[in-house]
């Protein structure tokens, strides 16, 4: 089994790394492209607030992630949902717990020079790669 499964448990949350620092819309811009970055976790939502809906998109409270580029290194970005792009489906991989960018085969990293949030080649013994949803947020439907 991959481990990628379509059946699996759709939550609103927070998405955190191992060190307990969150994807986060830094300051709740609402502005469109903001790249995604990792903040300590609040548990508080709003910019921190992640819905991976069913159709493999991860939904904010406004945006949805995108890249901005298709290559090792490009950003995630926020943007509007775009119901006819590939590039915003991420697939979770429950054993790994890697998201993989559907369209190119990179996961999702922390980048090594700032907060931003890159893809970049998936290697499953990078921890940078492993992410939790957190269910902080069962009473809030999908």
């Amino acid at each position: 089994s991959s481990g990628i499964n379509a059946e699996w448990p759709l939550r609103p949350g927070a998405i955190s790394s191992a060190d307990n620092q969150c994807l986060d819309n830094a300051g709740g811009s609402d502005t469109h492209g903001q790249h995604l970055q990792l903040w300590g976790c609040h548990n508080l939502g709003n910019n921190q607030f992640w819905m991976y809906r069913t159709d493999r998109r991860i939904m904010g409270l406004l945006y949805v992630f995108d890249v901005d580029g298709m290559v090792p290194g490009s950003n995630i970005i926020l943007v509007w949902i775009d119901l006819k792009s590939d590039r915003q489906l991420f697939d979770y991989n429950t054993q790994t717990q890697q998201l993989v960018h559907r369209a190119s085969g990179l996961c999702v990293d922390r980048s090594a020079k700032s907060r931003d949030v890159v893809i970049d080649t998936c290697d499953v013994y990078r921890v940078n790669q492993r992410w939790n949803f957190q269910y902080t947020y069962p009473d809030r439907p999908l």
